[in-house]
């Protein structure tokens, strides 16, 4: 009994150490908090990705993660939920961007809400962080106005998906490309 017991645990803690190690691999943060990330998130599971989900990640919080996820779009309500300012998110998200870089963790900033996830909040935060990212995808509608498109850093690959579904198999291979299995 002594040894089953024992074997158990040894595997309880093998499952474990092998969950926490694939989370640090890809990392999934909301700037401008609102649940979309949490879209994401979902929509990753159905790919068999289970990554991290921190909607107030920190420069000081990363780890050895491959990617960091940015799901961008403003929320009044999600903002006041998580006590922060509008200025307090802004500067989160760069300096945690700023910082990602710096350790050469890949950046993929997702916009997944489309024309109707658009307005002044979203945009402040869009224009704070499409210049930072490694990759993009946006629903199409979106980018209307080209604020992606414009924003984006020299060589930061930018595709538009017509739907949230439709960024399935782009984020797969933007994943598989950066070495996330």
């Amino acid at each position: 009994m002594k040894h089953l017991v024992g074997a158990f645990l040894r595997a309880f803690v093998g499952l474990v150490l092998a969950t926490a190690a694939w989370a640090e691999e890809v990392t999934i943060t909301s700037v401008g908090q609102t649940s979309d990330g949490m879209l994401v998130k979902v929509l990753m599971k159905g790919m068999a990705v289970d990554p991290g989900y921190d909607s107030g990640l920190s420069a000081q919080a990363l780890g050895t993660q491959k990617v960091i996820i940015v799901v961008v779009g403003g929320s009044s309500k999600g903002l006041g939920a998580a006590g922060v300012t509008l200025d307090q998110e802004r500067l989160r998200a760069r300096l945690l961007l700023q910082e990602a870089r710096k350790r050469g963790i890949r950046v993929l900033l997702m916009h997944i809400g489309g024309a109707r996830r658009r307005g002044e909040l979203s945009d402040t935060f869009i224009e704070a962080t499409t210049g930072l990212a490694d990759r993009l995808i946006v629903v199409a509608s979106g980018n209307l106005d080209g604020i992606f498109t414009k924003g984006r850093s020299p060589g930061a690959k930018l595709t538009e998906v017509e739907t949230l579904r439709a960024a399935v198999p782009v984020l797969g291979a933007t994943l598989e490309d950066w070495g996330v299995k």
